[in-house]
């Protein structure tokens, strides 16, 4: 009898790319199927379009200095890159092929997904076409995109990260009878409600980066009309990116901005009753399940939206503050403030069960 393992397509998680969210996903993932021997594959050449193979094997395969991988390896082997003549073999034999994204989908001989189409599992993690054209980069690709994704009606499952992002898809694609999982993955900071008592001058927060999506610009704004009348924290990685932001505002004295390691977020959540989360109207937000907003629902920290429409929060009945409410000073009285409180920490019980039962779900598939 053969040994029973899963191929799985992704960036290797390693000690220089574990913050991002996409890495996040894939380790939560792993954690799923951890007693499930996994080969994880990162890249895949077909040698016959290389112009010096010798060479580029050469240098492709000599992966000393990659930074050490997080995978547990003890049931994993790791193929930074591998051959197409090479994969042939491990997907024939594989029980269940995982692939991370539309982007690894892309690295996969379409020969290979038709022929294994049944053992296919696509995490879709995001709306790749949607996002290259609000991001306006690399618009050459939409068309590759497109065609790969007409392969949702082929393959055995799709896990989506939303209820939301499964039915922008159904949509998208009418009669798709493919199998979809609702999946969202997080680690609930507090598992159990602790009052948060507010004050006159209470503390907003903003945890995150600097990325387009972020709306850093509209934020900064917004924090230059309210900075005198409540305390104002940002915890980010790119310290002088909204430094330089901050000063044009004149600000830089009134907002603490710094960076701290993962061990002393929650105790900076902890002292923060709202947080800025300013999110556009559109799909590749409403389809989202940002792991920023799950951290400040769950450690009772009010979410200031400029609209509320993201994943399936909404449709969950969280409670929100307008940034426009917010700069016009339309904020809730203080016993309203705790209520929203209490009931943003009953929607993260509501989207644990959910994840609960996904993480169910996709263990019978891969056992």
């Amino acid at each position: 009898m053969k040994k029973k393992y899963i191929v799985i397509f992704a960036r290797i998680p390693n000690t220089t790319n574990w913050q991002d969210g996409m890495i996040q996903r894939e380790l939560a993932i792993d954690n799923i199927c951890k007693d499930i021997p996994r080969i994880y594959i990162e890249k895949v050449v077909d040698i016959n379009f290389l112009k010096y193979p010798r060479q580029w094997i050469k240098t492709a395969f000599n992966l000393k200095n990659e930074p050490p991988s997080l995978i547990n390896t003890a049931n994993v082997k790791i193929y930074y890159t591998i051959l197409k003549k090479q994969l042939h073999k491990l997907l024939k034999d594989a029980d269940k092929i995982y692939i991370h994204s539309l982007y690894h989908l892309g690295y996969i001989p379409e020969e290979f997904i038709n022929k294994y189409k049944e053992k296919i599992i696509l995490d879709i993690h995001g709306c790749v076409v949607e996002e290259i054209k609000y991001n306006k980069e690399h618009e050459k690709l939409i068309s590759k995109y497109e065609i790969l994704e007409k392969n949702f009606y082929k393959i055995n499952s799709l896990v989506a990260v939303s209820n939301s992002m499964i039915d922008f898809y159904c949509k998208k694609y009418p009669n798709i009878q493919t199998n979809f999982i609702t999946l969202p993955v997080f680690t609930k900071l507090k598992n159990e409600y602790n009052v948060k008592h507010f004050e006159k001058r209470f503390n907003i927060l903003y945890s995150g980066g600097a990325q387009k999506w972020q709306n850093v610009d509209l934020m900064v704004d917004s924090i230059s009309k309210i900075a005198d009348k409540y305390n104002i924290t940002i915890l980010t990685p790119a310290v002088d990116i909204f430094k330089d932001k901050l000063k044009k505002y004149n600000l830089d004295n009134k907002v603490t901005v710094k960076t701290v390691p993962a061990s002393e977020i929650y105790k900076e959540y902890e002292k923060s009753h709202l947080g800025y989360i300013l999110r556009d109207d559109i799909i590749v937000n409403k389809v989202a399940c940002p792991t920023k907003l799950v951290e400040y629902l769950s450690c009772g920290i009010i979410p200031i939206v400029l609209q509320p429409s993201i994943g399936d929060f909404e449709t969950l009945g969280y409670s929100y503050i307008l940034n426009e409410d917010l700069i016009n000073g339309k904020l809730p009285s203080i016993e309203k403030l705790e209520e929203m409180h209490r009931n943003n920490f009953k929607v993260i019980e509501e989207l644990d069960k959910i994840q609960q039962q996904g993480k169910e779900t996709l263990l019978k598939i891969l056992q």
